[in-house]
Parts: structure tokens; C-alpha cells; sequence
């Protein structure tokens, strides 16, 4: 019995060691965006100006990481977000994420 508990211990702790580095760093995304958005990943799609506002699903509803993005408006201030579903053939440039 006491080997047992070691051994669920043991696996829950490297479960949360190693669940942490895979949320830290998204890997590779699995669709692209529509025409007209930009690809970014969700950890460097910080809030910045305050005078924003998010339109749409900003959930990663694929659970890649990664976001469509699109500037919106007279002024730019409007984002609207939707979740990177498209394929990224025959248009690979869909699938390349946008630096900050």
C-alpha cells in the first residue's frame, strides 16, 4: 500500500512539472487564419493599451495556444478574435505566427 501511494505521488508531481513546461511554451500551431488575420500566440497577447476592446471568442477552443487576430475600426482599437481552425494548405502563410 505505501508503494502505491509513492508511486501516485511520484506521478502526480511529474504530471505537474512537466504540464507546466508544455502550457509555458505553445508548440506548433494546428490551423491557420482566415484571410485577413494575424496568427499570435495567447501568452504574448497581453492587454497593452487599455483603450482596446477584445470582439469575439478570445477562448483557444483547439488548446494550441494560438489566436486569429484582426484590427477592426476607424481607429484600430477593436480586436476581433477567433480560434485558429483554417488549414493551413494551400495558403502556408496562414499558419506563420506574427512577433510582437
Amino acid at each position: 500500500m505505501r508503494n502505491l501511494l509513492y508511486v501516485f505521488t511520484l506521478v502526480a508531481i511529474l504530471s505537474l512539472v512537466f504540464g507546466g513546461v508544455a502550457l509555458a511554451e505553445p508548440g506548433s500551431p494546428v490551423g491557420g487564419c482566415p484571410d485577413s488575420f494575424e496568427l499570435h500566440a495567447m501568452h504574448a497577447m497581453g492587454d497593452g493599451d487599455p483603450m482596446h476592446h477584445h470582439v469575439g471568442n478570445d477562448a483557444d477552443q483547439n488548446g494550441d495556444g494560438y489566436l486569429c487576430m484582426k484590427h477592426v475600426g476607424k481607429d484600430g482599437k477593436n480586436h476581433v478574435h477567433v480560434d485558429n481552425t483554417v488549414p493551413c494548405a494551400p495558403k502556408p502563410e496562414r499558419c506563420v505566427v506574427v512577433a510582437h
